[in-house]
């Protein structure tokens, strides 16, 4: 499937050109073909599955994702997906503790004082409410950023520290370049342990099975480590030039890639003005996820607060050598450079009995071909995202997680956004041969 030897020109016209060999772009791939379209995946990295990234680590003896890894129960296209390609999903272990680190130490509790800490996540989860609605108090936190609301409340430390535990693995981005409405969802009104509740599945084999499994069965083939330069809607057809050189023509073409890395494509003709400004500022999603295994902490502990600005820690499994697996998030600009003595240090806070062996982490931020971690739109930007903006024209659609959808920055808003194009994608070949 791996037609990546030598730059050329294709001489045969293929039916859709996908750029991103992501989950959107291999599902996309899949469901042209059920519809009887074929299309060749363009991927600059030399593998399929984009911020789905599994891979062996270590001598743990376990594929683990470095990039996204979670589905919730109600997605349902990506439980579909799974079930289709006879991929097995693996229920997260129950919390059988959660313990709170502050000040370098553990705690059983999020705070010395108890009333304060309490009412702070009461006005929380009361704004949260106040959100759903269409009312000047609501249009007014809209308008907020995730800093300017913390200081507008004035809440205790203690709920700062927990809300930024959450939002290292939800929101992403600097707090105050992205609105609060990212964290204050009215899902959010029932408890802060909402957002673990969501967290229910992991894949098994690793996240990164999944498009490439969808992407065989399609039978598309597939161009690796090759990145397009250039996208040219010919009015009859779509031509990309890529790297190498190789010039791929098509009836139609599917741009999947992340919204950071669109400015590394020239468009003719130019995009939207909505769109050419996300092209330009793109998403400020920043987070680190770092793998940690260890031995001594139970699956299903989690353990959220500040440390060495790693907020969130959770005992995901154990491994066939004994250890476990920890999966921890903090915000890129605190945590910097991950660090082994950094990492112990972290841990001795969160779960003071454990022996820390090992950790990796991948870059994202610094990936050329992602540019940032899941999506976090700024205030000024998030129009922008609005689906009207991402409509197909002419003969390019687009698809991909970071596009805006009811799931934006999950796996499911990527196959969500992948749907609608495979419509539009199919409406046009049928009707312009």
């Amino acid at each position: 499937m791996d037609k990546t030897d030598a730059p050329q020109h294709s001489q045969t016209m293929i039916d859709t050109l996908i750029l991103g060999g992501g989950l959107a772009g291999t599902a996309a791939a899949l469901w042209l073909a059920d519809l009887g379209h074929g299309s060749t995946i363009v991927e600059a990295r030399p593998r399929l599955g984009g911020r789905a990234h599994a891979c062996p680590w270590g001598d743990a003896g376990l594929e683990v994702d470095y990039g996204g890894g979670w589905i919730r129960t109600d997605h349902a296209e990506m439980i579909g997906l799974a079930k289709r390609l006879d991929i097995t999903l693996i229920p997260r272990a129950p919390i059988i503790q959660h313990s709170h680190f502050r000040d370098g130490m553990w705690h059983a509790d999020p705070a010395e004082d108890m009333a304060a800490h309490d009412a702070g996540l009461t006005q929380l989860l009361a704004d949260a409410k106040i959100m759903a609605d269409d009312t000047p108090a609501s249009r007014a936190l809209h308008a907020m950023t995730l800093q300017d609301y913390l200081t507008h409340r004035a809440l205790p430390p203690s709920v700062v520290r927990e809300v930024l535990a959450w939002w290292s693995i939800s929101g992403s981005a600097p707090p105050d370049q992205v609105g609060v409405n990212e964290y204050l969802t009215p899902k959010l009104a029932k408890g802060l342990l909402i957002k673990l509740e969501e967290l229910a599945f992991t894949v098994q084999g690793g996240a990164s099975i999944i498009p490439q499994e969808a992407a065989k069965a399609s039978g598309a083939d597939a161009v690796l480590g090759d990145a397009a330069e250039r996208l040219e809607d010919r009015g009859d057809c779509v031509q990309a030039t890529l790297a190498s050189g190789r010039k791929i023509t098509a009836r139609t073409a599917l741009v999947a890639l992340p919204v950071n890395t669109l400015s590394q494509i020239r468009f003719t003709p130019p995009l939207t003005p909505a769109q050419s400004r996300l092209r330009k500022l793109g998403h400020q999603g920043a987070a680190i996820k770092l793998m940690i295994r260890a031995k001594g902490p139970s699956p299903g502990h989690l353990a959220t607060g500040e440390a060495l600005g790693l907020r969130w820690i959770y005992a995901d499994r154990h491994l066939p050598d004994g250890s476990t697996l920890l999966v921890a998030f903090g915000l890129h600009r605190e945590v910097g450079e991950p660090t082994f003595a950094m990492v112990q240090t972290t841990m001795a806070a969160a779960f003071p009995s454990a022996e820390v062996l090992d950790f990796d982490w991948h870059d994202w931020i610094n990936d050329p071909f992602a540019r940032g971690t899941w999506v976090s739109p700024t205030l000024a930007t998030l129009p922008d995202y609005g689906p009207q903006h991402w409509a197909m024209q002419g003969r390019i659609a687009f698809a991909g997680s970071d596009l805006y959808s009811a799931e934006q920055g999950w796996f499911e808003g990527a196959l969500q956004t992948a749907r609608t194009a495979v419509a539009a994608l199919d409406l046009c070949l049928k009707q312009n041969g």
